[in-house]
């Protein structure tokens, strides 16, 4: 037994600098899944502007043509499907990326 307290320093230093970089590493893992789940709500959050966006301007192109064209209630639909496609198309495009 090395009863040498320079030993016994360097050894708990050693001990301690193993903990500190295992602690380290940890924090670093939770950092970077915490980045990729906001990069996927992120991307979640485009598909569903993209879509709300579609149906949204749809229904408003339909609701117009209903007003100036009174084809009431034809243009509301159509301008649903037409803006529904868009929408799902949008979603789709931006998903390829």
């Amino acid at each position: 037994m090395n009863n040498d307290p320079d030993h016994e320093t360097s050894s708990k230093l050693d001990d301690l600098e193993r903990r500190l970089n295992a602690i380290e590493q940890k924090n670093r893992r939770k950092e970077t899944d915490h980045a990729e789940s906001e990069a996927g709500a992120g991307k979640g959050y485009q598909a569903l502007g993209e879509l709300l966006g579609g149906i949204f301007i749809g229904l408003g192109a339909g609701w117009l043509s209903d007003e100036y064209l009174h084809t009431r209630p034809f243009g509301i639909i159509v301008g649903a499907i037409v803006g529904l496609v868009a929408g799902v198309y949008a979603v789709a495009r931006s998903g390829r990326r």
